[in-house]
């Protein structure tokens, strides 16, 4: 998935929301963070590719994009609701189907960290060692993607 074809955060922030409305599984503001830093890690694991442009941020309670904290903010720990519009108020979901690698780390971390919420999953991205940790305590304001390529598999 390079060059025009690339995708924000928050399509895949979507992507995961479809999955959790079609579940009825919610999702908070900080869970939706922490499955989609698990989303870009796998992704990343697998491929040697970024899955999208956006950074995370050294945040208190581990990685944080910033266009999904400004997207979702207003349900502070409550269960999100909608989708993310565009300023054009279109809905843009990633494709799975595009890209088999994609759909993979999608649905492997789905299932495995689906019925966990916010906090635990906020506690395995900041314990000690993970990339959000090393970028913590060299006081870099995002984390690396070395960092989070050579980050362990926290649910097996």
């Amino acid at each position: 998935m390079g060059g025009a074809n690339m995708v924000s955060a928050l399509n895949v922030a979507n992507s995961i929301l479809q999955k959790g409305f079609s579940e009825d599984i919610d999702i908070t503001p900080m869970k939706l963070q922490k499955l989609t830093y698990l989303v870009y890690k796998k992704f990343y694991q697998d491929t040697d590719m970024v899955l999208f442009q956006d950074k995370f941020e050294v945040w208190k309670y581990g990685p944080v994009i910033r266009s999904i904290y400004d997207a979702f903010k207003g349900y502070r720990g409550n269960a999100i609701k909608h989708y993310h519009k565009e300023v054009d108020g279109s809905i843009l979901i990633a494709n799975e189907e595009t890209s088999p690698s994609f759909k993979k780390a999608i649905e492997t971390i789905w299932e495995k960290y689906k019925l966990y919420d916010g906090i635990p999953l906020s506690a395995m991205t900041h314990r000690k060692g993970t990339a959000w940790y090393k970028a913590a305590k060299r006081g870099d304001m995002y984390l690396s993607d070395k960092d989070i390529k050579d980050e362990e598999v926290f649910v097996s």
